[in-house]
């Protein structure tokens, strides 16, 4: 059969893929708050994951932390990282955290 790709280059799976089958992904999608130095411990943990472990490429995230009205955002390639804030929780809003 023919495989089919999701519209951007990639082929699933077919001859001349892209694709890598060492490299996978994961996210986490969690509802509640997180605690500031829990933040600021898994940011380092992430800076600092040894080479044996892999290399993180990419990571995307939206977070609830504990006391900030604002949501979260984290966004790291490779070796360079950023976050600001986005809009704020809206009243009765559940507090999602997403990492991708």
């Amino acid at each position: 059969g023919k495989a089919v790709g999701h519209g951007n280059g990639h082929g699933g799976g077919a001859a001349g893929s892209r694709h890598d089958g060492r490299v996978n992904s994961f996210a986490i999608v969690k509802e509640g708050e997180i605690a500031p130095r829990n933040l600021g411990r898994w940011m380092q943990i992430l800076r600092m994951l040894p080479e044996e472990k892999g290399t993180i490429f990419r990571v995307k995230a939206i977070l609830a932390v504990q006391g900030h009205p604002y949501k979260f955002v984290y966004h790291a390639v490779m070796d360079v990282a950023d976050s600001d804030d986005a809009g704020l929780w809206g009243e009765g809003e559940k507090k999602i955290n997403k990492i991708v």
